[in-house]
């Protein structure tokens, strides 16, 4: 439409815009529905190409169960034992299963080429490729639960029904072996490694402490210092006993001298008479005649005559006839005593001279010993000390193994429902991408057909002219094509005052 008094409009103001409303929008889309349409329609032909090129996606689906299991239960030295709730377990689970190394995991098992082939083709480094395949498989999984539900579902999404099958099983048998290293196999090898590296350094300590023995020809330090203190007790009590000896030799010979010194040397050894021994021969031919003959036979009668003078004679008195002198035996025996305590003073004092040289070795050699003790009591508290820990820590493994096996074989708390099986049915962005395309095609068209509206120089409907010019619409006349050869009369000057009459052309 058209009215005639438009050329008196101003060409750039506020004045110039039409004043429409909704039915005048919906005339100018009317107007303009050729340009509504063939942009609608270009837009909808291609949402309608990009919805038909859309790949399906297939998703593979599998739950765990899981339970509490003893790795989560906390056993302290004191006693007791703490475990967290079932929300917790789970949660950490979940965080568990969705880290980077399990799926970095997952992605090796099953191979980049073939879960994402458009990233192992791309031209960057091993790592760049394998963290963008990370972010395409976090972005594609989905670990989720019910609240107060021991269980978590798993789905991933790929393009091929298979592979997206194949990864999620592939990614439940990593996790089950990732969670077992980290929840009850990993102290093991720490732990093992920790024990080998004591034993080496006991091994190295034990060589030095060798070492040191043998620098200063000891065979066991605790053995020789015992030795050496008892070897010196018995030096010093053998050397008091050899000065006590010696004094006492020393003095009892000094006694036998004094002895030896008051002795004679000779003495008379006896006095013997003719008559005891004449008295003595006739007392045994007695006997010898008795023998043979009879008490008071002749021979035996003379005999006894012979005796009982021998007998009468010496009554009266026997003057010794023959003296006899030699050396005094006393002297001798105290000579002999005398001699035999001097060479016991000599031979106490040689051993007492001896017992003295062995003291003082023995102490120098205590002495050094004493002065070796600190270095040798620490080489041997170091190994003492590694070999106490390796030993430990060698116990502390070897539990941690039993444990860990034991954990894993018997008390796996993490069960699968059921391995992640192909799917069937896929589903793809046709539908979502048509609706937005429609969306996107109806709003663009009618901006494009407002617009385009708009900016005619015209008013799209006689009521529109009647709000913008102030002015009643008296009567609307179809628009006619104007004569080519006619020229544009000016129009007469607008009178400042509301115009009277308004004639709108107007047509389709």
């Amino acid at each position: 439409m058209k009215t005639s008094t438009e050329a008196a409009r101003p060409k750039n103001g506020w004045a110039d815009v039409p004043r429409v409303g909704i039915a005048d929008l919906a005339a100018m889309l009317w107007t303009e529905r050729m340009l509504v349409l063939g942009i609608g329609a270009a837009i909808c032909v291609i949402g309608l190409v990009a919805a038909l090129m859309a790949p399906k996606s297939y998703t593979a689906r599998t739950e765990l169960i899981v339970r509490m299991g003893e790795e989560y239960v906390y056993q302290p030295a004191s006693g007791g034992a703490a475990t967290p709730d079932m929300q917790t377990v789970v949660n950490s689970e979940m965080r568990l299963i969705g880290s980077g190394a399990v799926v970095r995991r997952a992605i090796e098992a099953v191979g980049l080429a073939t879960l994402y082939p458009d990233i192992a083709r791309a031209s960057e480094s091993d790592a760049r490729k394998l963290a963008a395949a990370e972010r395409a498989f976090a972005e594609h999984l989905i670990v989720e639960t019910a609240p107060q539900t021991p269980s978590i579902g798993l789905a991933f999404e790929h393009r091929n029904p298979e592979i997206a099958a194949q990864t999620l099983n592939a990614l439940v048998a990593e996790y089950l072996e990732h969670r077992r290293t980290v929840l009850i196999g990993g102290e093991f090898e720490a732990l093992s490694a920790e024990s080998s590296d004591l034993s080496q350094r006991a091994a190295t300590a034990t060589g030095a402490l060798a070492a040191f023995l043998t620098e200063h020809q000891i065979g066991d330090f605790e053995s020789e210092l015992a030795a050496l203190a008892a070897r010196a007790g018995d030096i010093e009590t053998q050397l008091l006993d050899a000065q006590a000896r010696r004094r006492e030799a020393e003095a009892r010979a000094a006694a036998l001298r004094s002895r030896y010194q008051a002795e004679p040397e000779q003495i008379e050894l006896y006095a013997e008479s003719d008559a005891r021994r004449d008295l003595v021969q006739a007392q045994m031919e007695r006997e010898q005649l008795l023998s043979r003959y009879q008490p008071d036979a002749m021979p035996v009668r003379e005999v006894d005559r012979r005796i009982a003078q021998l007998e009468s004679f010496l009554a009266g008195g026997d003057p010794p006839s023959v003296t006899r002198r030699g050396a005094n035996p006393v002297r001798q025996d105290v000579a002999s005593q005398l001699y035999g305590m001097e060479a016991e003073a000599r031979a106490q004092h040689g051993r007492e001279t001896a017992l003295t040289q062995q003291r003082g070795e023995v102490r120098a050699r205590i002495r050094d010993m004493q002065t070796l003790e600190p270095q040798f009591r620490q080489l041997q508290r170091d190994r003492t000390i590694l070999e106490a820990n390796a030993g430990t820590f060698a116990t502390r493994a070897e539990d941690a193994r039993t444990r860990s096996q034991m954990l894993g074989r018997a008390t796996d708390n993490i069960s699968s429902v059921e391995q992640a099986s192909i799917p069937t049915q896929g589903k793809s962005l046709r539908w979502p991408i048509m609706i937005v395309t429609v969306l996107i095609a109806g709003i663009v068209a009618i901006a494009a057909g407002l617009s385009r509206g708009l900016m005619r120089r015209a008013f799209p409907t006689p009521s529109s002219a009647a709000r913008t010019l102030n002015t009643p619409v008296l009567a609307v006349m179809p628009r006619t094509a104007p004569p080519k050869a006619s020229k544009p009369t000016k129009p007469a000057k607008a009178d400042k005052k509301k115009p009277a009459l308004t004639v709108v052309e107007g047509g389709t």
